[in-house]
């Protein structure tokens, strides 16, 4: 059965803009919602010192939350720069160690590119992935491609991947709210049956599970999010939907609690 809680992105404008919460606060403010999943954001972390991610992982256990995923933003394994690559490569290497310490099951890594990357491209951050995924299968931790933005929004791309990197330490964290252009269907299909944690974004309360969304660049990212949790059921999808936007920004826990009842509802009828 499928347990809901949230993907720590939700809480980026308290933590990175406003200032007002931090990641030490994090665990207990999605406690309070009745929820015991979160998933961390690279981005939270002030440093990676022994001592800061002591007191993370204390207040994860104090609010006995479990970490299905960290979200790791920033380094770029698409580089053509050999030199650049590799450190960027070792970069996220190190988010193994802090997932270990914070019992964290899996990390996310973007897989950077270009949308119309080409076979060169693709080849390098294939071979990115396999690295990762060999070094996840060493520390029992899994690696996680996202429909994130550049070569990952297209679904014939991530098939690439998955296909080219073979490995069951290499897995998939659809958005159900970030497929481009319609892609939705098609980005799904690819995702279901390699994944491992869901991010799902809602913006409206549609008894039909439309959900209309413009992005601010001007790309739309609209999709069904009926049909993508039906996909995921035929899937066996059994991971964790993550909450990651709701449909009021100035009230998040609002959101996070209102999305988790909506997409019930939703699950109810499939």
């Amino acid at each position: 059965m499928n347990e809901f809680g949230v993907a720590g992105w939700l809480y980026s404008r308290p933590i990175l803009h406003e200032k007002s919460m931090t990641l030490v606060e994090l665990p207990g403010t999605v406690r309070a919602l009745g929820l015991d999943i979160l998933e961390l954001c690279s981005a939270f972390f002030e440093n990676q010192s022994a001592k800061y991610v002591t007191e993370v992982r204390r207040a994860i256990d104090d609010a006995g939350m479990r970490i299905p995923n960290i979200a790791v933003d920033g380094p770029d394994i698409s580089l053509a720069d050999d030199v650049a690559r590799g450190v960027h490569l070792e970069t996220v290497k190190q988010w193994f160690h802090v997932a270990h310490a914070v019992g964290s099951g899996a990390i996310r890594v973007n897989s950077g590119g270009d949308v119309d990357a080409g076979p060169d491209e693709l080849a390098r951050i294939a071979e990115g992935y396999r690295t990762l995924a060999e070094m996840g299968e060493r520390e029992g931790i899994r690696v996680l491609i996202e429909n994130h933005g550049g070569a990952s929004y297209k679904p014939g791309n991530i098939r690439y991947f998955l296909d080219t990197v073979a490995s069951p330490w290499f897995g998939t964290c659809p958005d159900a709210g970030n497929y481009p252009d319609g892609t939705w269907e098609e980005g799904i299909a690819v995702m279901a049956p390699f994944a491992v944690s869901t991010h799902i974004k809602v913006s409206a309360y549609s008894e039909d599970g439309w959900q209309s969304r413009p992005g601010r660049d001007g790309v739309d990212r609209s999709s069904d999010l009926k049909a993508i949790l039906s996909t995921l059921k035929d899937a066996g999808y059994d991971g964790p939907f993550c909450i990651e936007q709701g449909v009021s920004e100035d009230d998040l826990a609002a959101s996070a609690t209102g999305a988790v009842a909506y997409v019930k509802e939703l699950l109810a009828t499939l």
